[in-house]
């Protein structure tokens, strides 16, 4: 079972303990990130709720997650085709039929 952490962060001058498995170097990155896209919301839409830049920021994060599935998706079917291609090659070399010493020898 993982061991769940206590991390207190600031979030946009408020105050927060989030719990959960990550490091405190990620968190600590993850909230960061939040507090730069937070304050690039407030100064884009200054009249903008905390509660409407908060979801704006979760439609964003979605939205990259769905984005970010999808290229793994699409690169594990590039590395499937690509290893489909090599096993015929593989297999053609195993099949190939090496020349004995013996025969080597004979005139």
């Amino acid at each position: 079972m993982n061991q769940k952490n206590r991390f207190k962060a600031t979030i946009d001058e408020r105050q927060y303990t989030i719990v959960g498995d990550k490091s405190t170097q990620h968190m600590t990155a993850v909230i960061e990130i939040v507090n730069q896209q937070l304050q690039q919301l407030k100064e884009a839409a200054p009249e903008l709720s905390i509660q409407d830049r908060s979801i704006l920021m979760a439609v964003n994060a979605i939205s990259d997650q769905l984005v970010k599935e999808q290229q793994i998706m699409d690169l594990e079917e590039q590395l499937e085709t690509l290893t489909q291609q090599q096993r015929p090659a593989k297999e053609r070399n195993i099949q190939t039929p090496t020349r004995r010493s013996s025969d080597s020898t004979r005139s």
